[in-house]
């Protein structure tokens, strides 16, 4: 998890990140995934994916990709053909 905090720090661009709220949200998001095995596990693979794509190093366009890859699954799911005339 030390790798996960570093990656945490740089990515909030010198907003101070504490020890608390990073046990914090460690511990709700444990509890919405069902364990902490599953955080770990989940926290292991975007590490991964983010250091295979060299973006482990831009934080800032790694939070994009992130943000986009979120976006680009939701509006898969989005149904076009309701909204049509």
């Amino acid at each position: 998890m030390d790798r996960l905090l570093c990656w945490l720090l740089k990515i909030k661009g010198g907003v101070t990140v504490t020890a608390e709220k990073y046990l914090r949200e460690k511990e709700r998001l444990s509890q919405a995934l069902g364990s902490p095995e599953k955080l770990e596990g989940v926290t292991t693979a975007i590490i991964d994916m983010l250091t295979k794509y060299n973006l482990d190093g831009m934080p800032e366009t790694a939070f994009d990709v992130m943000c986009f890859t979120l976006e680009t699954i939701h509006l898969g799911k989005f149904d076009v053909k309701k909204f049509v005339l």
